[in-house]
């Protein structure tokens, strides 16, 4: 008996807490749908009307899976044959207006991209504080494993590409919203600026953009790059701010009348600017330590333009050492060629740098051709040497040839006889 009126109590819990949960939902459609209603109502821009279809879209998706429940509520009217009125009026409205339907239609979709990267950019977020968390405690470990630096390496790669992700997912976000406008920011009449203001708000794209730097510049303290990996840091960092360097003054020409907002434009400014002076220094430090390292004195440099000046001078200065012996010349040449040149400069650190816009092309061909010169000044060129070694398999053929001469023929006398 116990145990049938346990059974009894749990089937009602349940079917109360179902009932409450079918409540929730049905609440939660009519709220939204009473919303777009009155929202149709207030449109006055194709803007506004496309944020209103891409509404009904969501209101649709969202509720597809509760469609006999809702058919249910609304008796006599059915769950698809609401949203498609709404759809009706706004459609109404849009022509009373003079909005081609077209229009509406592009803009909807630029709109439905900007909150369909909205949500990846806050799932990011998530992910990206709980790799970040994972590093700093493995970091941390006192004893540290095969194992352990492998996972840790394996977390910094992940981490790296998500931030980057994320901040592909942010600029492309803010770009749909502004071909909203056809990126005519600038003659935006005040009232459709204090409507982008808003959307731009909902979305949090100033305060994204400031946590996407932020977290660029956390993440290149906090972890141990170097060579190429560095090498892109730089390259993702000069690019990250060449599209603020765009987007910047758009948010500065909307957000032109709030101090407030202008103060945010000029904060995130600061950040880039200190994450790029973080990346030039960490790399040139990197770099400079591929020499010193192996006691290569290449003097320090702290630029592109002083790195290919300073290396290209210790090249000079070899090839015009007159102090050295030929045996001490040809020590230093093979003691850069193996241990510095081909496994490290030439090979990973010139084209990295060439890719991420750090070096020229131009100077790169420089630094290759200037050790080069040091190659050909301690070791004969290969042309050299196989016109010596012609030379030699020619006066061995000529002395064989005049010593046939010589040599009596079969029936001849000998002279010598």
């Amino acid at each position: 008996m116990v145990g049938v009126i346990g059974t009894f109590m749990t089937f009602s819990v349940v079917a109360m807490a179902q009932e409450q949960s079918d409540y929730a939902i049905v609440q939660s459609f009519q709220e939204k749908y009473k919303a777009i209603r009155e929202a149709i109502k207030e449109v006055k821009t194709v803007q506004e009307c496309a944020e209103v279809s891409a509404n009904i879209d969501e209101l649709e998706k969202e509720f597809a899976a509760d469609t006999a429940l809702l058919n249910k509520s609304l008796y006599p009217d059915k769950y698809d044959d609401v949203v498609s009125e709404a759809r009706v009026e706004l459609r109404l409205n849009q022509d009373k207006l003079g909005i081609i339907e077209s229009s509406v239609a592009r803009i909807t979709e630029l709109e439905e991209q900007v909150r369909s990267l909205s949500r990846a950019v806050d799932s990011m977020d998530t992910i990206n504080d709980r790799l970040l968390a994972s590093i700093d405690v493995m970091s941390k470990a006192l004893e540290k494993n095969a194992t352990t630096i492998d996972s840790l390496n394996h977390l910094v790669t992940s981490l790296r590409q998500s931030i980057r992700a994320r901040d592909e997912a942010i600029f492309a976000m803010v770009d749909s919203m502004f071909m909203q406008y056809d990126k005519n920011i600038q003659g935006l009449p005040d009232q459709e600026k204090k409507i982008l203001v808003g959307k731009m708000e909902r979305h949090n794209v100033v305060s994204n953009i400031m946590e996407a730097a932020k977290a660029n510049l956390k993440f290149l303290e906090t972890t141990q790059l170097s060579g190429k990996d560095l090498a892109g840091m730089v390259k993702e960092q000069r690019q990250f701010s060449s599209y603020w360097n765009g987007l910047g003054p758009k948010l500065a020409n909307v957000y032109v009348s709030s101090k407030d907002r202008a103060k945010q434009i000029a904060a995130i400014d600061t950040v880039i600017a200190q994450w790029g002076r973080k990346t030039d220094s960490t790399l040139w430090t990197d770099l400079n330590g591929e020499f010193s390292s192996k006691q290569i004195p290449v003097q320090p440099f702290h630029s592109a333009d002083e790195f290919v000046a300073n290396l290209s001078k210790y090249f000079d200065d070899q090839i015009n050492d007159s102090k050295s012996s030929n045996e001490e010349k040809a020590k230093n040449l093979n003691h850069f060629a193996d241990d510095v040149w081909n496994p490290s400069i030439n090979s990973q650190w010139l084209p990295t740098l060439v890719d991420g816009g750090v070096i020229t092309k131009d100077q790169e061909n420089q630094l290759q051709t200037k050790f080069a010169s040091w190659q050909s000044a301690v070791k004969p060129s290969h042309m050299f040497l196989y016109a010596g070694i012609f030379i030699i398999i020619l006066i061995v053929i000529i002395v064989i040839v005049i010593r046939g001469r010589k040599k009596p023929q079969a029936g001849e006398p000998n002279p010598r006889a």
